[in-house]
């Protein structure tokens, strides 16, 4: 089923970050981007090499470096970022375990959950990161 999971849902949180401050040009630290989202910067810095290992953010070493965003923000969707991080989900888990949905009758509740995934994907693909662009605190 399409979700979030607690890496998803940090690299939303970090395009957010950069989104924020995309109109002026600033790059922004693991670090800051960190405290500005109230987490951990280990794992700000993983996601952030996703990220532009994928092409989302670019990134700049040393005094006065850090990331920004690779495209305009309004370009990305929340889908695809989520995507990046959740795609590898099997999209047919079912609650009841493996080797119950697709072998047989699905269980009870299928029919509901595919509809919230789909339902969760085509809300997610409307959503851009243009969105939060100038809404932050200045930096």
């Amino acid at each position: 089923m399409f979700g979030y999971g607690k890496m998803s849902g940090c690299a939303v949180a970090a395009m957010s970050a950069l989104a924020e401050s995309h109109a002026g040009g600033v790059q922004l630290s693991s670090q800051h981007i960190a405290e500005s989202r109230n987490l951990s910067q280990p794992l700000v810095a993983k996601v952030l090499t996703v990220l532009s290992q994928a092409g989302f953010v670019h990134g700049t070493r040393g005094p006065g470096g850090g990331y920004k965003l690779a495209r305009d923000p309004a370009a990305i969707t929340l889908f695809e970022v989520v995507e990046l991080f959740e795609g590898h989900r099997d999209p047919s888990a079912c609650p009841f375990g493996p080797g119950w949905c697709g072998v047989g009758d699905p269980c009870p509740l299928h029919g509901l959950l595919v509809g919230m995934s789909e339902s969760a994907a085509a809300q997610l693909k409307k959503a851009n990161f243009g969105a939060f662009v100038g809404h932050g605190k200045p930096v």
